[in-house]
């Protein structure tokens, strides 16, 4: 060894592992693998502008400054690897580094966490680290930021001394002071940072920032081990600017975006319409846009146009689109995967939260390269980051334009592990959400918890509405921190409102298209549509006509086609009658939501004369076309959302259906609305609509949107008011405040972190009926397979994560009772082939049919 080594090997932190080969083949020593990671933040923060703004924004604090602080603060990530209880995870390794280790108890370091003791460590020498005289709330937060990186949560049990001799005890001391003492003068003291009571506020953005380094600069394919201390520290992190540099381009992590945004730019083939003409009027400058403008108008296009001009601005390096439903979601991944290409001209990743194959190869190729690969087992970033890619939801926050469902969002207020990799995703993106009307009080809570953490980062969030009450709209702009500017008349529709450095209404100059639906009350027991009126249904099919007919109930979907599906066979005439709703397992449900946007969309493949059975999937963001409506009472704003697929396109009709378009809305014959009241909770809303429907001949857009929505939803009792109905909604309005409640509370709870799963994400961001995650299955010797015969245990772990979510079906919490019980989210529902081309469970419970879905028998 020569003399340079021996001088770095004096360094005690030098006699400590970092990384390690579980055959002890080879190690990264633990300085060089904190100055990968420190490299990587580096390097990020030096490539990408709008990242390296948005820490700024939300820190106010100069650039060189920040800087200095977090790379400090990175660097110290694994601070609690300066410990004998970690080292001896190797213990051959750690002897033969230091063979004083050999002192200490190894069987205490099976369940040593790192990252806890890391903040614990930081926290009671920080006297001897020179941060004696600093606010501890702030110190407390950077350091937990950056120790938490693995997910876990902390816990909340004592933190003790290693079982070790006293000198074992001090070397670990001095060598995490002599780390934290060097990291100073490497990162601090070239800044100017000579007094350490100039700790700014932690950014909000630090914690997954750092977890993303982390697993970066733990990856081998880019970051050899080096087992020999034969370069300085200095020398080290400088010749590692490159490497991280190739680590994150081919991570998909930098994306150049377009120099020049706008609609001329991002749609130059297309004719603004309406909203869209106001886009390069808005300020460019971070806030929060709420667009409000009828179905089919154009919202989608305005907010990627606006949201163009913000990334070409430096104000976000990404887009984040959260949608109500998979299908939504699903809809959206084309329409922005062209789009998306304008916006990065340089090439963008472009990933659906809940799809397989449009999904970066690096990226796989990464996962796979991580699983068991070191010593430290699961508690290795790379392995952990690689486990929490599998299951596809979570790859959302990964490209430059994630396409997700809304509980993705919601889960990064969350206790969950790696949530903070979640909501780094979407604070320092531009975060669209579509449809926020389409959302309960708890759901609502957690999204109030979202925003104000975008703009608490300094971000951007632009929101999308056909039919938003207004009391939901002061309350959005009062979360933000804003008011919602009001007049005497109401506010105008369509409408942009920013709340930026001031807030602003902006009012479509190019009149809104006026459009006549005419409605038709139809009393029904249930509100099922009877014989006759099917007959209707089949009769207008025949004649070309492509009729829905929209239930708010699953089993009022099943129950309904199925009846049509036994007249049509009955009349001996050749009508398709589809099913789409919820209840399928996912690979199932994407088959039959391609054939459905097919068949009724406005494309060459569009049908004639068929009929459509669904549920609410098709109210929301999917462009379908239907030439006549029959749907179940719901609220005013979401049948204003149903009737925006009648007659959605300039299209020619099959004859009768050539004038105006026509819906019929099924409502109660009897008193009491059933199930449908506990679906939307406030039977009041479905009261009011009723009324007015069965006095209304027609509806009259878009002045109906304000009007009748103000109208349902005022707080002020009606005057022909029945006395069951106030009663109703008093305990509605008490329930949804102690819905609210619970998503605060669990929110901001002390909870030991979820497992990311998608059956936790329903659980906890869901408080309605879809709150369960069932996976039928086959038994065989009992081992567990799939309704194919694939063996579910026999999957490479990521991929049976994959495997799991493509064959999960949502079901009522109701049913809860009749389920066996769940692992981690996950209900796994054994089934058996039964002679119907389909699977039952085997007390006959429970029928699983590719076409009508899963089925439980009313008991």
């Amino acid at each position: 060894m020569n003399s340079l080594n021996l001088f770095f090997m004096n360094e005690s932190y030098f006699k400590y592992w970092g990384k390690a080969e579980k055959d002890g083949t080879g190690y990264h020593l633990l300085p060089y693998h904190c100055l990968d990671v420190a490299g990587v933040g580096a390097g990020w923060w030096d490539e990408d502008n709008a990242l390296r703004e948005s820490f700024i924004r939300a820190c106010n604090v100069e650039e060189h400054i920040l800087k200095a602080w977090l790379l400090f603060f990175i660097a110290l990530h694994d601070l609690g690897k300066f410990d004998v209880r970690f080292q001896l995870k190797a213990k051959e390794l750690a002897l033969g580094l230091n063979p004083l280790f050999s002192e200490a108890d190894s069987s205490y370091s099976k369940n040593y966490d790192h990252g806890r003791y890391g903040r614990h460590w930081f926290n009671q020498e920080r006297n001897s680290y020179g941060f004696n005289t600093l606010d501890d709330t702030e110190l407390f937060h950077w350091i937990s930021s950056v120790c938490g990186h693995h997910g876990r949560g902390f816990g909340t049990g004592n933190s003790y001394p290693p079982s070790a001799d006293e000198s074992v005890i001090e070397h670990d001391r001095k060598s995490r002071e002599q780390w934290v003492e060097k990291l100073k003068s490497m990162f601090l003291e070239p800044a100017g940072i000579n007094s350490l009571d100039a700790l700014p506020e932690p950014p909000a953005l630090l914690a997954g920032f750092c977890s993303v380094c982390d697993w970066l600069g733990s990856n081998t394919d880019y970051f050899n081990f080096k087992s020999n201390a034969d370069i300085s520290i200095d020398e080290y992190f400088l010749g590692q600017r490159g490497i991280a540099l190739s680590a994150l381009r081919a991570s998909g992590m930098l994306g150049e975006p377009i120099r020049n945004g706008g609609m001329d730019i991002i749609y130059p083939d297309y004719h603004p319409r309406g909203i869209q003409h106001l886009v390069n009027q808005l300020p460019v400058e971070p806030g929060l846009t709420l667009i409000e403008a009828p179905t089919g108008s154009g919202k989608t296009e305005a907010a990627i146009a606006y949201a163009s001009q913000l990334l070409a601005d430096g104000l976000a390096d990404s887009i984040v689109f959260a949608l109500p439903t998979q299908a939504t979601a699903n809809a959206m991944l084309e329409r922005l995967e062209t789009a998306g290409k304008k916006l990065f001209p340089d090439g963008v990743n472009v990933v659906l939260a809940h799809g397989k194959a449009r999904f970066n190869s690096d990226f796989i190729k990464l996962k796979d390269a991580a699983i068991g690969k070191t010593a430290q087992g699961n508690e290795e970033a790379f392995a952990q980051c690689a486990q929490w890619l599998a299951t596809s939801r979570k790859r959302v926050f990964l490209g430059q334009i994630g396409v997700c469902t809304i509980d993705q969002v919601l889960l990064s207020v969350l206790p969950v592990r790696h949530n903070f990799v979640r909501a780094f995703g979407i604070r320092k993106s531009i975060l669209i959400v579509d449809e926020i009307h389409a959302y309960d009080s708890y759901m609502n809570g957690l999204l109030d918890l979202v925003l104000e953490a975008q703009k608490k980062a300094g971000g951007s969030a632009i929101l999308l509405s056909a039919t938003l009450p207004s009391s939901r709209r002061s309350q959005i702009f009062y979360k933000w921190g804003s008011v919602m500017p009001e007049t005497e008349t109401g506010l105008p529709y369509p409408l942009v409102t920013h709340a930026g450095i001031e807030v602003s209404n902006w009012e479509s100059t190019e009149p809104a298209e006026q459009r006549i639906v005419k409605v038709r009350a139809q009393p029904v027991e249930n509100m099922l549509p009877d014989n006759v009126l099917l007959d209707e249904v089949l009769e207008a099919a025949i004649k070309g006509a492509l009729v829905v007919i929209i239930c708010n109930l699953v089993k009022d979907a099943q129950k309904v086609s199925r009846r049509l599906r036994q007249i049509v066979v009955e009349r001996d005439v050749s009508i398709e009658i589809d099913v789409f709703h919820s209840r399928y397992r996912f690979m199932d449900r994407q088959k039959i939501e391609t054939g459905v946007m097919k068949q009724y969309g406005k494309g060459q493949l569009r049908a004639r004369g068929r009929i459509l059975v669904a549920t609410q999937v098709v109210e929301q963001s999917l462009d379908l076309d239907f030439d006549w409506m029959i749907t179940q009472l719901c609220p005013v704003d979401l049948l204003f959302q149903r009737l925006g697929r009648l007659y959605r396109h300039n299209l020619i009709r099959p004859q009768g259906f050539d004038d105006i378009p026509r819906c019929k809305v099924l409502v109660p014959s009897g008193e009491g609305y059933g199930y449908h009241g506990a679906i939307y909770g406030d039977e009041r809303v479905l009261w009011r609509t009723q009324i007015i429907l069965e006095k209304a001949e027609s509806l009259e857009f878009p002045d109906a949107y304000r009007k009748l929505i103000k109208t349902v939803y005022a707080e002020e009792p009606w005057p022909n008011e029945p006395e069951e109905i106030m009663s109703a909604h008093k305990k509605y309005m008490e329930d949804e405040e102690g819905k609210r409640a619970a998503a605060m509370g669990l929110a901001h709870s002390d909870a030991t972190p979820f497992a990311d799963t998608d059956g936790n994400a329903s659980k906890l961001t869901r408080d309605g009926e879809m709150s369960l995650n069932v996976v039928p299955i086959l038994l065989e010797r009992k081992k567990r397979l799939f309704l194919d015969g694939t063996s579910i245990d026999k999957l490479p772990e990521w991929e049976k994560d994959e495997a799991i979510n493509m064959n999960t079906v949502p079901v009522p919490h109701s049913w809860r009772r009749y389920l066996p019980d769940d692992e981690e989210g996950i209900i796994f529902l054994p089934m058996m082939p039964d002679n119907s081309d389909g699977w039952k469970s085997p007390d006959g419970v429970f029928t699983y049919n590719i076409y009508f879905g899963l089925e439980k028998e009313d008991k």
